[in-house]
């Protein structure tokens, strides 16, 4: 890890601020709570975080693009102090209109969508959806969902899934961390990965594992017109390419794939400042600029 990204990585978080939407979709009082920083009149980057996540993960995209850019991490419905949904089973399409929501609450118009991981199948969905507030899309260690899945695969799939986010033990939260990063990660980047479970809740959990059968993600960027940048950890073990990232980069018509060699399933904080130098190239209709690296190998459509 370079100085630069251990300094990013360093960078104090914003505190949680929180708006009441007046959205039917959510429950115990309709609130969504986020991080922000940056100037409001700056070009918006809006960021989505993981299934095991929460706003906090982006504290090096806080820190650092909002230099130039207003920048929002939100803590998606049922995560963190976020009101969980008051439908049991909601969709992709229903986290992307709750996203919409916020953004209208915070005078956004327009900004550049950034999701990882889990995130990302709401950002993708979010593009579809809201294609005029969505300047450009980030897709970051991408996941394909699982609406593709039989009903016979789902409930094998379902149950996998609730298991692995009942792990709070000492020693599965340390398995769950070494699946999440390169073997060889630094002791700074462990340490912030292993307390992003903190704004998990159970209710948070399950509605957003019954989200991923309610969408594909291939089939979701067919119609995604916008730029899109797609980074993937050479080394994930989590959404390995193959099978995750590559199927969504080559579904999509506007895509360019960034393989980031050593890198696992969080490149925002195992790689900060090239995944900030993709965000900044996206925001400014440049991603094809940033194909070339020594340190990553890209491909484009």
């Amino acid at each position: 890890m370079t100085e630069a990204d251990r300094q990013l990585l360093e960078t104090p978080l914003p505190d949680i601020e929180r708006t009441q939407l007046d959205c039917p979709k959510l429950d115990d009082g309709r609130l969504i709570t986020y991080r922000t920083a940056g100037e409001k009149q700056a070009p918006a980057v809006v960021m989505l975080h993981g299934i095991g996540s929460n706003s906090s993960g982006y504290r090096a995209q806080l820190g650092a693009l909002s230099r130039t850019h207003r920048v929002v991490a939100w803590d998606a419905p049922g995560f963190g102090q976020s009101s969980p949904f008051a439908i049991d089973t909601p969709s992709a399409a229903d986290y992307a209109d709750v996203l919409m929501e916020l953004m209208s609450a915070l005078d956004i118009s327009s900004a550049t969508i950034v999701g990882s991981s889990w995130g990302s199948v709401i950002a993708a969905t979010f593009a579809s959806r809201h294609a005029s507030a969505t300047k450009a899309l980030v897709l970051s260690a991408p996941n394909i969902a699982r609406g593709n899945l039989s009903e016979e695969e789902r409930g094998a799939a379902r149950e996998a899934l609730m298991r692995s986010g009942a792990a709070q033990s000492p020693e599965a939260r340390a398995a769950v961390v070494d699946a999440l990063i390169a073997p060889n990660a630094d002791p700074l980047i462990r340490a912030l990965v292993s307390k992003l479970r903190d704004g998990v809740t159970p209710t948070g959990w399950a509605q957003a594992v019954d989200m991923l059968f309610s969408a594909h993600t291939p089939s979701v960027v067919k119609s995604v017109q916008m730029p899109m940048a797609v980074i993937a950890g050479k080394l994930d073990r989590i959404a390995p390419i193959d099978n995750h990232a590559r199927l969504i980069h080559e579904a999509a018509p506007n895509s360019w794939l960034f393989v980031l060699d050593g890198i696992g399933h969080m490149p925002k904080l195992e790689a900060p400042g090239y995944f900030n130098s993709i965000v900044l190239a996206a925001s400014a209709g440049e991603i094809e600029s940033r194909r070339q690296s020594p340190s990553v190998s890209a491909h484009s459509v």
